[in-house]
């Protein structure tokens, strides 16, 4: 492929599907030549002088090295994604992908995961929230940008896969070895009563519900399990929403519109980009869903994100909800995901694909709650604040893999029952008792 190719390759890749109308705003016809030539420059004098010759694999990763580095400085969450990126993402908000099941994110400390998703190969391996992980394979992750660490996670189901991990309070690097598997995601994780010893036998019927991530048909499944627990005679709800990184923002919303009779849920703030000024755009509940006013208490904690901000900070503001558990994670921003045609790529995988699509994960918002601004990077503060350790993250995790293997296996359940449990979940206690007393 050409130097010129290349270039005009770049430039249609980033004026296509509209790209929310980017065309270089504010910059006339000169500016956009200027740019043009400079890395038409850069790129001819890396072909020609460069020490080596460049293979295919190496053009392809220059060419999208040079997408990357259009939003690489914009802030955390904007990023090109190459194809084999966006067709994970494509799948995983649809509830499945291969790969380990975590949720990972850059922080000061370096690669971290947010999450173990439930029953995965990283939850059985032993992973947990906080973890660190310095090596992929054996290459170190700080050398490598976000989504080349993602790419390098993931992969075909049954493929090995060694990630060193630096954990708070352990001393060393711990070294886990797994295979991938084709993760299929619930959205909701848990839907039932509550039983000993976080209720009393014989006192109020409260419902239990967790929402793993905000994805496709979340609110169809929250829906149906509030119907199944109403009918059930429950009298008041705990919603977790703990470890839960976000998902679908119309999700979200749906949500809300399960609890609330009408107002706002979340106020959108964005750019006009025609007239270059500041919008605000509010998302009102759609009427005709809500279920009954019984009383509600939302957990949430350092790894509550996102989608998830969005449902507890509505419903804390609006007086639906209490709020139980630690501060959420702040993160209060919106991103649109643009498909790029990025066309048959020299050095490509799979070079019968000829019109390949990357993408451009792109904040295009912030939000704010009802009753708040934005406060992102901040996080939502509990009225009820139940500080958790690192130690009770670990034993939150191993507690709902005991509760997964018991309702999904009838030997288990029959007997090991819900009581039988060992961990004591402090938070979850401390929602209940709030919400015994709303019942008297």
């Amino acid at each position: 492929m050409s130097p010129r190719t290349l270039t005009w390759l770049v430039l249609f890749a980033t004026l296509a599907a509209g790209c929310l109308r980017l065309r270089f705003a504010g910059h006339d016809a000169d500016d956009l030549a200027l740019e043009q030539a400079s890395y038409e420059s850069v790129r001819d004098l890396i072909r020609e002088r460069y020490v080596r010759d460049l293979n295919p694999d190496e053009h392809r990763k220059i060419f999208y090295g040079a997408l990357k580095g259009m939003t690489s400085s914009l802030d955390a969450h904007s990023q090109f994604l190459p194809p084999e990126l966006y067709e994970s993402l494509s799948t995983s908000t649809k509830g499945r992908f291969a790969g380990i099941g975590i949720e990972i994110n850059i922080e000061a400390r370096g690669l971290t995961v947010l999450t173990p998703l439930l029953d995965s190969p990283a939850w059985k391996a032993g992973i947990y929230p906080g973890d660190r992980i310095v090596k992929i394979d054996g290459q170190p992750s700080a050398s490598m940008p976000f989504d080349e660490c993602e790419l390098l996670i993931k992969g075909p189901p049954d493929s090995p896969i060694t990630l060193t991990i630096e954990r708070d309070g352990v001393e060393g690097p711990i070294t886990f070895s797994m295979r991938r598997a084709v993760i299929q995601l619930k959205s909701l994780q848990a839907a039932e009563l509550l039983a000993p010893p976080y209720v009393v036998a014989g006192g109020p019927r409260i419902g239990f519900i967790q929402i793993n991530q905000f994805q496709k048909d979340t609110a169809i499944d929250l829906d149906a399990a509030l119907k199944r627990l109403e009918d059930q005679g429950m009298q008041a709800l705990v919603l977790d929403l703990r470890h839960n990184p976000g998902g679908l923002l119309d999700e979200a919303g749906q949500v809300g519109d399960l609890f609330l009779k009408d107002g706002p849920i979340v106020t959108l703030l964005y750019r006009d980009i025609k007239n270059q000024k500041r919008l605000e755009s509010t998302r009102e509940v759609q009427a005709g869903k809500t279920h009954p006013n019984y009383p509600l208490a939302i957990l949430i904690d350092s790894q509550s994100a996102s989608a998830a901000e969005i449902v507890a900070g509505a419903l804390r503001d609006r007086g639906r909800a209490v709020l139980v558990g630690d501060k959420s994670y702040g993160k209060f921003s919106v991103q649109d995901v643009i498909p790029i045609p990025v066309g048959k790529i020299s050095g490509s995988r799979e070079p019968s694909k000829t019109n390949q699509l990357g993408a451009l994960k792109l904040t295009i918002a912030k939000y704010k709650t009802p009753k708040s601004d934005c406060i992102d990077g901040q996080g939502l503060v509990p009225e009820v604040l139940v500080p958790g350790s690192h130690a009770q993250q670990k034993e939150l995790l191993e507690s709902r893999y005991r509760r997964h293997l018991r309702d999904n296996d009838p030997r288990l359940k029959a007997s090991a029952p819900a009581e039988a449990d060992p961990f004591k979940d402090e938070q979850l206690k401390k929602a209940v008792e709030v919400l015994v007393q709303k019942l008297k």
